[in-house]
């Protein structure tokens, strides 16, 4: 793949020792360093409060790299490494941005020309406005203005807690910082699974011309866990599933399949579809709530042990357009479950008169797609096909339309595109702050339901939890 971009490049990580930092960014870099994805020159400089020096840090930077990528040894990994600076400091320290500022001022003059900078918020949430305030006051992501240089803000999620928390944030970030420097992350629209759902729906006349509520009855997404909380007691029980995976992975996948045709290749367009189909969406005082705490969560370290934090959700729901109308939307998801595995499952209406029905028996001969993006990827069509025999009789059989199980092939994982994506200055893989507060919208009075309702328990290990 050529280098669609070539500017000299500067990379800021704060929180650069941290969980994100090295399973995740660090290894990522590297595989971008060789696919030859990465600027010709290019730093990497790692801010945390450890008291480290750019030698004890290229050493960290080369470990982390190494538990990932275990075959990366060698002059390549050297020469990456040789890129590596560190910044020892704490995010609320104005001299902290000072000594990036020198950092970066002293690639810009190694280099002789205004180098691009992109800033990575790899440190939890509650630290995001201070930093947004710091970096800003500091004139970091402002030290130059080249041609075809840039400076952008990589954001995880989440953003916000609630509809008021999110908003604040977002009007915090849009008063600091332009559209164009703000990239919101939901790695899932990252993944080349969850991507696939548009190539299925708009490259596929068989598809594409039965994707309406028309011909189709429900769609069900479920993502399902089997670990549970383990060291991440006192973090997940502020937050809960619903907020965790609800109110951005899932809504983003439920965006996917129901947004209206459009250009995929512009991502104005398929930000704009996403944000119609969100704010399309509507409860009804009939549709399911329901939550429940897996059996031994409170004893976790950090939980609250009289917690009534939801480690489960299910819940119902139905999108307000003509395109749509009837059909019931799901979204599942829990920790502690049987199995890992992240699906969307679309079943199709029966034809309403069918001719190869043997006998007056009712019929329900239902197509079903079933989209699993998690752990394997694949793509699986039930149809109707004769029985074998003298009788005229039908089966259902699967057609499998794509798997990857068993394949060796190399997929960039989240990370690469994430940070490719951001390079390159493209943000159709990017959440808008719109599309941040559509979610809000529809989550945040689903939660405000949940302090009325009982909090069932299920044993760990559960297929699914069963709430009588």
């Amino acid at each position: 793949m050529p280098k669609p971009y070539n500017n000299p490049t500067a990379f800021v990580i704060f929180g650069g020792t941290g969980n994100l930092a090295e399973t995740k960014l660090l290894p990522a870099l590297f595989d971008l360093y060789t696919r030859q994805l990465l600027p010709d020159a290019f730093v990497i400089i790692g801010l945390s409060r450890k008291e480290l020096s750019h030698v004890a840090y290229r050493t960290f930077v080369r470990d982390s790299i190494l538990s990932k990528l275990p075959k990366s040894a060698g002059a390549e990994l050297e020469t990456f490494c040789s890129h590596v600076r560190f910044a020892s400091g704490s995010f609320s320290d104005d001299v902290s941005y000072d000594r990036i500022k020198q950092e970066l001022l002293e690639f810009d003059k190694a280099i002789g020309q205004c180098t691009s900078k992109l800033f990575y918020l790899a440190v939890p949430p509650d630290l995001y406005s201070e930093i947004f305030e710091k970096l800003k006051q500091s004139d970091a992501m402002a030290l130059c203005d080249g041609i075809d240089s840039w400076s952008r803000i990589l954001v995880e999620k989440p953003f916000g807690s609630d509809l008021t928390t999110a908003k604040q944030l977002e009007k915090q970030l849009c008063a600091l910082f332009t559209e164009d420097q703000i990239y919101r992350i939901d790695h899932y629209l990252a993944k080349d699974a969850i991507e696939n759902i548009t190539s299925l729906r708009f490259a596929n006349s068989i598809l594409s011309d039965s994707w309406n509520g028309n011909r189709i009855e429900s769609i069900s997404i479920r993502l399902f866990e089997a670990q549970d909380v383990s060291t991440r007691g006192s973090f997940y029980d502020g937050i809960g599933a619903l907020r965790d995976v609800g109110q951005n992975h899932m809504l983003q996948m439920l965006a996917l399949l129901t947004m209206h045709p459009t250009d995929v290749h512009n991502e104005k367009a398929m930000r704009a579809g996403r944000l119609s189909a969100i704010e399309s969406l509507v409860m009804h005082d009939t549709d399911l709530r329901l939550r429940a705490q897996y059996a031994g969560y409170k004893e976790t370290a950090g939980v609250d042990p009289a917690s009534e934090t939801e480690t489960y959700f299910k819940i119902t729901t139905h999108i307000d357009s003509e395109l749509w109308k009837d059909v019931e939307v799901t979204l599942e998801s829990g920790k502690a479950l049987h199995t890992s595995f992240t699906e969307a499952v679309v079943i199709f209406r029966p034809l309403d008169e069918c001719l190869c029905a043997a006998d007056s028996t009712p019929h329900m001969h239902r197509n079903v797609l079933k989209l699993t993006f998690s752990p394997e990827q694949s793509v699986r069509l039930t149809m109707w096909v004769k029985e074998p025999g003298f009788a005229f009789k039908l089966q259902e059989r699967e057609l499998v339309l794509a798997s990857h199980q068993g394949e060796v092939f190399r997929s960039p994982e989240a990370y690469e595109r994430v940070l490719y994506d951001c390079i390159v200055g493209d943000q159709t893989r990017f959440v808008s702050g719109a599309e941040v507060v559509a979610a809000w919208n529809f989550i945040t009075p689903i939660l405000e339901s949940f302090k009325e309702l009982p909090l069932h328990e299920y044993p760990k290990g559960s297929v699914s939890p069963i709430i009588k």
